[in-house]
């Protein structure tokens, strides 16, 4: 199968829209807008805390959601206002954090591309603390969204075609 470019603003939309959707219902955190960027970038700029999942079949990206810490550390108070943290665990429940925010994000987004005959795989959310950046290399293309929250913003880049990497972001060619 070849990749298919063009279906990345159809994914980047899903992603904008059940983002949305998750920050209001799990932490009560709105969305104040997007800008979206060009996909000629050579390389992309991470916050603190990255997520990288993968969408595989016809949508085939790694999608990596970067998190300032701002909005981390909002999303993790309200997480876990209801249970106890076990005293040094907080790292821990961080990223757990983080990471089941972009699951659900993107498990919602997979009802979005329902009309898409074939079946679209989800890998497990990948966690990466302080990279700073991720190298565009040949063959391989770029996209990226920043969200801005009243609580910080999450850059939201697409790196395709998925089979370029595997779920570290390693280049495999």
């Amino acid at each position: 199968m070849t990749f298919n470019k063009t279906i990345i603003p159809r994914v980047m939309a899903s992603i904008l829209g059940q983002t949305r959707e998750v920050l209001a219902a799990e932490a009560v955190i709105a969305v104040d807008g997007a800008e979206t960027f060009d996909c000629d970038v050579t390389k992309l700029h991470l916050h603190d805390m990255t997520v990288i999942a993968g969408l595989g079949g016809p949508i085939s990206l790694l999608i990596a959601f970067s998190f300032e810490t701002s909005l981390v550390e909002a999303l993790f108070h309200r997480v876990t206002a209801d249970i106890e943290v076990p005293p040094g665990e907080e790292d821990l429940y961080r990223r757990e954090t983080a990471a089941e925010i972009v699951n659900t994000i993107l498990g919602l987004c997979t009802t979005d591309f329902q009309n898409i005959e074939e079946s679209i795989a989800l890998s497990p959310p990948v966690i990466i603390e302080d990279a700073r950046c991720i190298h565009r290399p040949k063959n391989a293309v770029f996209a990226s969204m920043r969200i801005r929250t009243e609580r910080g913003i999450v850059s939201v880049s697409f790196v395709g075609p998925r089979d370029l990497f595997d779920d570290h972001m390693n280049y495999q060619f």
